[in-house]
């Protein structure tokens, strides 16, 4: 099966797909968009105008966890379980990963301490509900799952900010600290972004602008 993502290089849930690539050590190509500047092929395989696609033998397949779930069940072994209750929570908890990935969001958008503190509230509010369900090392115990794999990005996010910031963005909530610089060493993570990526996620911050950004290193 021949394999195309269309990727953009800073997107979190591009890099859900790469780790989730990475991990079933499926050969795949990467193809890079503008998104301030989509391809009109691009929009025709997209409908939400939204990467990551992934083109499989040349028909496309499009939102980051059902493409997780596609790769999953095209490339053994299986990531989700084989219990349905438990491959549904599984699922459930996907969902709560991505409300992690807008609240990080707004802790980089944040102009204003005040927004910055309402957008870490927001942070430790989901990771609270993390800290309750994973059973650790990792989200279901020792194996890899499709849980970590969505939710690698967001807490591979969360631990290069503290070694810029000096902030403990994971400090209330020890089981997902653990968990999440277990997940930012494991080499499909580290894979599934660009060599140079720590230092363009920092760069982008900065030139957001917002609060945050002051307090970032060279």
């Amino acid at each position: 099966m021949k394999l195309e993502l269309v990727s953009f290089a800073l997107c979190p849930f591009v890099h859900r797909s790469t780790t989730m690539l990475h991990e079933k050590g499926v050969p795949f190509e990467l193809k890079y968009i503008d998104l301030k500047n989509k391809p009109d092929w691009f929009l025709a395989i997209s409908p939400r105008g939204k990467v990551p696609v992934l083109v499989a033998d040349g028909t496309p397949i499009f939102e980051s966890a059902v493409i997780n779930e596609f790769i999953d069940e095209t490339h053994p072994p299986r990531l989700l379980p084989d219990d349905p209750l438990e491959r549904a929570r599984q699922r459930a908890w996907i969902e709560v990963a991505n409300d992690l990935f807008a609240a990080q969001y707004k802790v980089g958008a944040a102009a204003t301490k005040e927004e910055l503190d309402a957008a870490l509230t927001l942070v430790d509010g989901v990771l609270s509900r993390f800290e309750d369900a994973v059973k650790g090392p990792l989200f279901a115990g020792e194996r890899f799952g499709i849980v970590d794999a969505a939710v690698a990005p967001a807490l591979h996010r969360f631990v290069l900010l503290e070694a810029h910031s000096g902030r403990h963005f994971l400090a209330k909530h020890p089981k997902v600290d653990a968990w999440a610089r277990r997940l930012a060493t494991r080499p499909s993570v580290q894979k599934g972004v660009l060599p140079e990526f720590e230092a363009m996620f920092t760069r982008l911050l900065r030139e957001r602008g917002g609060y945050l950004a002051r307090e970032l290193a060279a």
